[in-house]
C-alpha cells in the first residue's frame, strides 16, 4: 500500500498538476486537514492528508485560476483526499483484479496547528513552490 500511495501522490501532483514536488521531513505551521476512509474486506485504513494554505492554494490556481476563501480550502483539502487516495484505491483494486477496496467520503478536520497526537503508520511529507503537505495513514 505504501508505494501504491506514493505513486499517487506522485500522479495526481506531477502528472495532473504538473506541479514537481520534492520529499521533505517536516511541516510546520497552521495546517488545513482532511481524513478520508478505505476499506478491504473486514480491514479499514484512515488516511490523513494536512496542507499549508501556500499548498492549497498553488493547487487552486491550477484547478480553478484563484485563492480561495477558508470554505474553499475546506472543500478544497476533501477533494484532495478523493483524487489521491481514490486513485491509490484504484490501482490497488487492478492490482488484485477484484473490487475489493472501497473509499468512504472525506471528512475536513479543520486548521490544525499540531497534529502529533495522530499516529500514522506511514507518512509522506512533500514540498510544492516552497509550501509544504503531508499525507500518511494507520490500520484501525
Amino acid at each position: 500500500m505504501t508505494k501504491t500511495l506514493e505513486y499517487s501522490i506522485y500522479h495526481f501532483f506531477e502528472h495532473i498538476l504538473k506541479l514537481k514536488i520534492s520529499q521533505k521531513s517536516v511541516i510546520r505551521g497552521e495546517l488545513y486537514g482532511a481524513s478520508i476512509p478505505l476499506y478491504f474486506k473486514d480491514e479499514e485504513y484512515s488516511f490523513y492528508l494536512f496542507f499549508q494554505k501556500k499548498a492549497l492554494n498553488e493547487i487552486a490556481q491550477f484547478l480553478l485560476y484563484e485563492e480561495l476563501k477558508e470554505d474553499g480550502l475546506a472543500d478544497l483539502v476533501k477533494e484532495v483526499a478523493n483524487q489521491i487516495i481514490g486513485y491509490a484505491k484504484k490501482l490497488l483494486n487492478d492490482t488484485n483484479g477484484k473490487d475489493e477496496y472501497r473509499l468512504g467520503v472525506p471528512e475536513y478536520l479543520g486548521r490544525i496547528d499540531g497534529f502529533s497526537k495522530i499516529k500514522l503508520k506511514e507518512k509522506f511529507t512533500y514540498e510544492v513552490k516552497n509550501a509544504h503537505f503531508r499525507i500518511g495513514y494507520k490500520k484501525l
